[in-house]
């Protein structure tokens, strides 16, 4: 098997194996994937933490070893969890900022440095905090850095992210791996049956005319909602749908609203509903 992993702070993913070629997702630093084909500097590849497909030039990657990607897999990964958050690589004169939901291998909090392959890095920051706070509440705490972030499609960072690549990464950050798009991430979790038993946290999820998930947003306190629809932003929802105080109209229809947090273990969601 022949694996690789990120080692630049953000990098498209495409449908075809070429620049102008749409982007379908992001890749932050440290995630891994499998590699399939090779075109012209560009590899076909699926992502190790939610199997996602496209294509994504080589040179924004490095090859791990087997033994390397056995102890990339592990779950003892710091993921980054501070919209601030820069490190050295050891060979290199210049930082590099990683993003929020950036994974870290070996880290090691006393000497303030990480590896990833066989590259070791330095950092001075702090790339996750431990308020001892619940799950929710560092989830809502989270999910507010992002708002005014632009909405872009494919994205998975604080300066441009779609809807459900705001939900993965702040999922991401709180430990729990869930699908990239919505109408994945949809098929996983229990019902909560009505809008006034949810908590923040749970996913809300939207359809369109034909009955199809187009979009998802996570439940805030006080019948708010946080999502991506040309920015990130906090507006009411009910069970009719997602309000806009601005427009003064619904702007999306509600379909369900699943707890994907109650049955989280081992660091994935629970079974299909």
């Amino acid at each position: 098997m022949n694996f690789r992993a990120i080692n630049q702070s953000l990098v498209a993913l495409r449908a075809e194996p070429f620049d102008r070629s749409e982007m379908v997702n992001q890749l932050l630093f440290g995630e891994v994937f499998e590699v399939f084909e090779e075109y012209k500097g560009w590899l076909r590849v699926r992502l190790s933490h939610d199997s996602y497909e496209g294509w994504v030039d080589q040179k924004a990657s490095i090859e791990l070893t087997n033994e390397q990607w056995e102890w990339m897999s592990l779950p003892e990964v710091v993921t980054v969890a501070t919209r601030f958050f820069s490190a050295k690589n050891k060979a290199e004169d210049y930082p590099i900022r990683l993003c929020p939901g950036s994974s870290l291998y070996h880290f090691n909090p006393t000497e303030g440095s990480f590896r990833l392959g066989t590259e070791t890095y330095k950092t001075y920051s702090i790339p996750t905090d431990t308020p001892g706070k619940t799950c929710r509440e560092t989830l809502v705490e989270r999910a507010v850095e992002f708002v005014n972030s632009p909405y872009l499609w494919g994205g998975r960072s604080p300066y441009g992210i779609d809807c459900s690549g705001l939900i993965q990464v702040l999922f991401k950050m709180s430990r729990i791996s869930i699908p990239r798009d919505a109408n994945q991430q949809v098929a996983h979790g229990s019902i909560v049956s009505f809008i006034n038993m949810a908590q923040p946290g749970d996913l809300a999820f939207f359809d369109n005319e034909e009955g199809l998930i187009t979009h998802v947003g996570m439940i805030m306190p006080n019948a708010s909602i946080i999502h991506s629809s040309g920015y990130v932003r906090i507006d009411s929802i009910d069970q009719h749908g997602i309000y806009s105080a601005k427009a003064k109209t619904y702007t999306h229809k509600l379909r369900v609203v699943k707890d994907l947090i109650s049955g989280a273990s081992n660091g994935s969601v629970n079974g299909k509903q």
